[in-house]
């Protein structure tokens, strides 16, 4: 009786056992078990097929622009007029204000009344009639020195002829004596004439180069003063630190001028993704001021030498520097926006593609996936990925284009087990 009522369980426990498989597995539940085949495994399968596959990296960084400028007034003078304001578009060239220069143009008439004054008295009047009266001196001099001379030997020869004193003759050598030092008294004051002349002259022609610097040096401060109220760039004002009838300032730029035409981003890459990153690749730009579904492009345009440390939320950073150029965008962009930059360091087209979820690992490390025979028995295949991206990976070895392969295989799979495979595709 007893084994009667153990029978009667077992059976009921098969019976109750294979109608949960039907619930369960419904139309497949011949391929969960089949007993006159064995043991057959549903699974979900992939086919290898050519495709692109891009790896990146994320950086963050803000828009800025390419070109921007500051103007300085160096010398505080009164804005007499101010011509543009903040948010102004302005063209290179362009006069910002007006200046009260009257004060600099006086200095620089009064200065060239001055080298004219300094030009006429090079040679004044009164210096070369003293030279002209000393020059006379000295021509008298040497004549009363002639005439001297020769009443002396006139003497002398009357008085080796007993005809004159002794005393005439010496008052004819005293005369020549006399003579001799009113002519060198005589060429004294004509060289001190001259040399006052030419002194006076080196005074007044030095006088004159420093006066000729200081027009040149104001001529330029006041060309240098023309120039600085002129836009130094296309681009739009965005500050302006003056006020018409105040006094500029030189310690603060009186406008800012950005060229919002002409940007680019200034990221900042980790140091360990950095090492993929050359000039040149392929960034997409995305960000919180940017509309989702527009394309913004750029292209690595340098990359920094050195790396700096950076402090962050999480701590501190390193990372590199690196200029993105913003090669197209279907939105305009304003300087000063964050933005995330996908710098695309690997892409390849018409390669042989699968996914990551494919492979199992032996205990070696090496990789190996299942591929579906015409029979739907699986076939252990060793297999090699060369680039890979999030999810997919280049096929170096073991795969074929063509081939299915079993995703995401379990311990329970083998090689030489038959499988049905459950998804269409």
């Amino acid at each position: 009786m007893k084994k009667g009522i153990i029978i009667l369980i077992i059976v009921v426990l098969v019976i109750g056992g294979l109608a949960v498989a039907v619930a369960t597995f419904g139309e497949n539940f011949e391929s969960v078990f089949a007993f006159n085949q064995g043991i057959i495994y549903p699974v979900k399968a992939h086919k290898i097929e050519k495709g692109s596959i891009s790896t990146k990296v994320s950086a963050t960084g803000f828009i800025e622009e390419i070109e921007k400028s500051e103007v300085y007034i160096e010398t505080p003078l009164k804005v007499s007029k101010l011509l543009v304001d903040v948010n102004d578009k302005v063209t290179k060239g362009q006069k910002l204000m007006e200046l009260d220069m009257d004060e600099l143009i006086s200095q620089l008439e009064k200065l060239k009344i001055d080298r004219n004054v300094q030009k006429l008295s090079l040679d004044s009047p009164v210096t070369e009639a003293e030279i002209k009266k000393a020059e006379s001196a000295v021509n008298a001099a040497e004549n009363t020195l002639a005439d001297a001379e020769k009443k002396l030997a006139e003497n002398k020869l009357l008085y080796e002829a007993s005809a004159i004193t002794k005393s005439e003759l010496e008052a004819s050598e005293k005369a020549v004596d006399d003579a001799k030092r009113a002519l060198d008294n005589a060429k004294l004051t004509y060289e001190s004439a001259v040399s006052s002349k030419n002194m006076d002259r080196r005074v007044k022609e030095e006088s004159l180069k420093a006066i000729e610097l200081s027009i040149k040096e104001l001529e330029k401060k006041i060309e240098k003063l023309n120039n600085s109220v002129l836009s130094p760039i296309d681009g739009v004002i965005v500050e302006v630190n003056v006020q018409q009838g105040s006094f500029t300032n030189s310690a603060m730029p009186a406008f800012k001028i950005s060229n919002t035409d002409e940007l680019r981003i200034k990221a900042k890459v980790n140091e360990y993704n950095v090492r993929g990153v050359q000039i040149g690749q392929k960034v997409v730009i995305t960000g919180e001021g940017i509309d989702k579904d527009a394309n913004v492009l750029g292209k690595v345009e340098s990359i920094s030498p050195v790396a700096k440390t950076n402090i962050t939320s999480g701590g501190e950073e390193i990372a590199v520097e690196v200029l993105i150029s913003i090669e197209e965008s279907e939105v305009p962009l304003k300087p000063g926006l964050s933005v995330t930059c996908d710098i695309y360091t690997n892409e390849k087209d018409n390669i042989l593609l699968a996914p990551l979820n494919i492979y199992k690992e032996d205990k070696d490390g090496n990789m190996f996936a299942y591929v579906i025979s015409e029979d739907n028995i699986a076939v252990e295949k060793k297999i090699k990925f060369g680039l890979v991206s999030d999810v997919m990976g280049e096929v170096l070895e073991g795969l074929n284009e063509g081939d299915l392969v079993i995703l995401d295989p379990q311990p329970t799979h083998k090689d030489g087990i038959k499988v049905k495979i459950l998804n269409d595709n």
